[in-house]
């Protein structure tokens, strides 16, 4: 015998034992988890600020003026200064945009004044002043902008030409009026923070070569012409407290950088060009 065809009523029943009553804890799960990316939202918007203020108060800090000597020897020979740049694609224009508060005058020395939070502080490393200079150098590799020291590309296991040995990137961090350390550094040199009268010098040599405090690394430290001719660090300190620290540790520098400006221009070492800009 045929079933008898639903009616309207039947259906409904049908559709009333089938369909489920909407759960709160759906609603309860949405709010929930605003609530979380809220909380998130806030959170961060703490710690940027925190990481802001903590900038600020690690030298150097916006305002202040630092000098720091890098030397770089590649398979023995000392390469020449960084050449002049003023802005942070290499450009010599004292008007480029955005201008490297880190910066070179050709004298062998990183001027390092930050001109924005993103150079100050933490942030003001030998990583970044050799990013603005068009070079790369990490523990393993070194690449040298071809305007400063053409075909300088290696990494470590490399031969220098003529060697019998493969070389590796190297690197020593000495003070002004401190005697040169006897180690080398460790980790990778890009991310130390360059502090008030640090002499820097990478190497590119084999293991166990006598690694030499860069010539002429003082003289430029004691008499710069954007300081009238002042030392890197005041006369009282350099038997003092060092600004020098050991790689990875980020405290301070415990000298005060001087801060001076003046147009006169001072004798730079042997094979560099003076300038006197800030």
């Amino acid at each position: 015998m045929a079933k008898p065809k639903p009616s309207k009523y039947s259906r409904a029943r049908i559709r009333s034992k089938v369909r489920k009553p909407e759960r709160a804890g759906a609603s309860r799960g949405w709010m929930i988890s605003t609530l979380a990316i809220a909380a998130v939202g806030v959170l961060l918007i703490v710690l940027s600020y925190q990481d802001r203020q903590s900038l600020a108060q690690v030298a150097p800090k916006l305002g202040d003026h630092f000098h720091a000597y890098l030397g770089v020897s590649v398979c023995g020979k000392w390469e020449p200064a960084v050449p002049m740049f003023e802005g942070r694609d290499g450009s010599a224009d004292q008007n480029a945009t955005p201008k490297a508060g880190i910066h070179s005058h050709a004298d062998f020395l990183i001027h390092d004044h930050p001109f924005a939070s993103d150079e100050a502080g933490k942030k003001a490393t030998l990583g970044k002043y050799l990013s603005y200079a068009q070079s790369e150098l990490s523990d393993t590799s070194i690449k040298l902008w071809s305007q400063w020291a053409p075909n300088v590309s290696y990494r470590n296991g490399q031969k220098c030409p003529g060697a019998k040995v493969g070389s590796s990137v190297q690197w020593k961090v000495g003070a002004l009026g401190k005697p040169w350390p006897t180690k080398p550094h460790t980790g990778n040199p890009a991310d130390y923070r360059m502090r008030n009268g640090d002499i820097i010098a990478i190497y590119f040599a084999p293991k166990g070569d006598q690694l030499e405090q860069p010539p002429g690394s003082d003289d430029a430290l004691k008499s710069i012409s954007d300081l009238n001719g002042q030392s890197a660090l005041p006369s009282s300190s350099t038997t003092g407290s060092s600004s020098s620290a050991p790689a990875g540790d980020s405290s301070s520098s415990t000298v005060p950088a001087a801060t001076a400006s003046s147009t006169s221009v001072s004798s730079s070492p042997a094979g560099s060009t003076s300038s006197s800009k800030p």
